[in-house]
């Protein structure tokens, strides 16, 4: 009995050694750790900002230019951003946020030590960064305060401000810094800012599948994007999804009713193609009165005078007109060569791209593309345009003679077309429609005018400008030649000069005497002035209609 009273009690004294050599470790590393953890705090702590200063922080937002009908005809911004408040936005779009990117946001204080954990893992099984383990309190605080250096002490920054945002906001008002923050590809930084990108439609608008969309853009916006990699952004997509339906906030069958969904997206437009000179007109003004940081910065809404139905017909006209002038001067030949002999897939591959025909969508009529001389007869040109092929008549390039200042080209015209056109020439063709035989397109022969001009509209009571047209082509010369050209008004001043006789009580049927007159002026960098008609002629008693 006595021996087994000895055992037990050096087994007692055995387990009490290891369990107090055990606690006497553990409290060392966990002292170490927490005395580790003190002095890389207080080392890098010091030169952080201080993350209260967001409480009054105003992100960049989109200046909105109008129309007189309030229709948007333009935006001005350094980031494309609508600030939206969280309760705006749609519980589904909040839902996909957390589960592709931070399921525990609401239970951890900024950094997720069992995701990191999780990531560690699933990046050694895998032999490369696969997955990450950054909250969404630690990319606001990236996006917001540090540079992209990928670094152990930039790692460090983030934790500690992360920490620090967790310790001053509320977390609905970091998911709401964070939805509003983020990058999310083709210029827009935002939730709404991205549902207008890639939808068209308010952020309150959007669908199950448009949430998910939008929500698997923040980790590489350019590789996902709908536009530019469709295959990519579908299973991303799908797969924000599928973590939507694993974390409970939607059921089985919505996500893969939502998964079976085509993309509907919206159309990419540049606003400037509304009415671009009349925007940099105003842009400028704006500048003028307010500075740079204003106008792209403090989201503005500019009320301007013009008309947009006016102005998209001022910008038709101005446009047929000089394609029809400018054929008078004749064709100044091909925009380039291509090898006809390639084959003929590779040939249209390369036409749909510069026409931005993508999958399969066919040119409509009136649009100017490029095309390709297939083969030329007498009187014919068949003509590849990137999705199937087209012709073009006689009757459709009459006009393109060789350039000859010379003779007039309103009663100019070619008789042959192959001394004109030749296979492999690259050429502008108009498309005017399906050919009547129904298996190609029929088209014209167009080229880009040299000639320019421009145009504006003025209500008379009002002094509004209602349409505002520059030159033809406000990519290439951003001179406004209805502002900026300082031309003599030449006869477009005649109802100036009439209506200032008829006030003095002068009629149509009045005489005046047209003969010579010599102004005389000191003060200014003329001594006299004798203004004499065009044909230098003097016609005497003049009836005012006439003179």
């Amino acid at each position: 009995k006595k021996k087994k009273k000895a055992q037990k009690k050096r087994k007692g004294g055995l387990f009490k050694w290891l369990f107090m050599g055990t606690f006497s470790i553990f409290m060392v590393i966990l002292l170490i750790g927490f005395t580790g953890t003190l002095v890389i705090y207080y080392i890098f702590a010091d030169d952080l900002p201080d993350v209260r200063v967001l409480k009054s922080f105003e992100p960049s937002t989109v200046t909105l230019m109008y129309s007189d009908q309030d229709k948007l005809i333009a935006e001005l911004y350094l980031e494309k951003r609508i600030l939206v408040p969280l309760k705006k936005i749609p519980v589904q779009l909040k839902q996909a946020a957390l589960a592709v990117e931070d399921a525990n946001f609401y239970s951890h204080m900024g950094i997720d030590l069992r995701a990191i954990f999780r990531a560690f893992l699933t990046n050694i099984k895998a032999g490369r960064i696969v997955e990450g383990g950054s909250t969404i309190t630690q990319q606001l605080s990236k996006t917001l305060f540090l540079s992209r250096e990928r670094s152990i002490i930039r790692k460090i920054k983030e934790a500690i401000l992360s920490v620090r945002l967790e310790l001053v906001f509320t977390k609905d008002e970091i998911l709401e810094m964070y939805l509003n923050q983020i990058y999310y590809g083709h210029g827009s930084y935002g939730v709404e800012a991205a549902a207008r990108t890639y939808f068209g439609k308010n952020v309150q608008k959007l669908t199950l599948d448009e949430v998910a969309l939008i929500a698997g853009l923040p980790k590489s916006p350019n590789n996902y994007s709908p536009y530019r990699n469709p295959k990519r952004a579908r299973s991303r997509r799908n797969h924000v999804i599928r973590r939507m339906a694993q974390e409970g906030f939607i059921k089985r069958d919505e996500a893969q009713q939502a998964m079976r969904k085509e993309f509907e997206l919206g159309e990419v437009t540049n606003m400037l193609n509304r009415a671009p000179y009349f925007v940099e007109y105003i842009r400028q003004q704006l500048m003028a009165m307010y500075g740079r940081n204003k106008v792209y910065k403090s989201g503005l809404k500019v009320y301007t005078t013009l008309n947009l139905e006016k102005q998209i017909i001022a910008q038709n006209v101005t446009k047929k007109n000089l394609h029809i002038a400018d054929k008078r001067y004749g064709y100044r030949g091909p925009l380039g060569t291509m090898d006809i002999s390639l084959p003929e897939t590779v040939l249209q591959e390369n036409l749909r791209e510069i026409n931005n025909l993508k999958d399969g969508a066919l040119p409509t009529a009136g649009t100017i593309i490029h095309g390709l001389v297939k083969s030329v007869e007498r009187k014919l040109v068949t003509v590849l345009i990137g999705q199937g092929e087209g012709v073009i008549e006689l009757k459709d390039m009459n006009w393109a003679r060789e350039p000859d200042v010379k003779i007039d080209g309103r009663w100019a015209s070619i008789n042959r077309i192959d001394k004109t056109l030749h296979p492999g020439d690259e050429i502008m063709v108009r498309v005017l429609g399906v050919h009547e035989s129904g298996s190609f397109w029929s088209l014209s022969l167009e080229q880009e005018p040299e000639v320019e001009a421009a145009l504006i509209s003025i209500e008379p009571d009002t002094g509004h400008i209602k349409a505002m047209i520059g030159g033809y082509d406000f990519s290439k010369s951003q001179f406004n030649r209805a502002v900026q050209a300082v031309r003599q008004p030449g006869s477009a001043f005649k109802p100036i000069v009439y209506g200032a006789a008829i006030s003095k009580g002068f009629s149509p049927a009045s005489i005046i005497i047209d003969s010579p007159i010599i102004f005389k002026e000191k003060d200014h960098s003329f001594d006299q002035w004798k203004p004499v008609n065009f044909e230098q002629k003097f016609y005497g008693p003049t009836p005012l209609r006439e003179a």
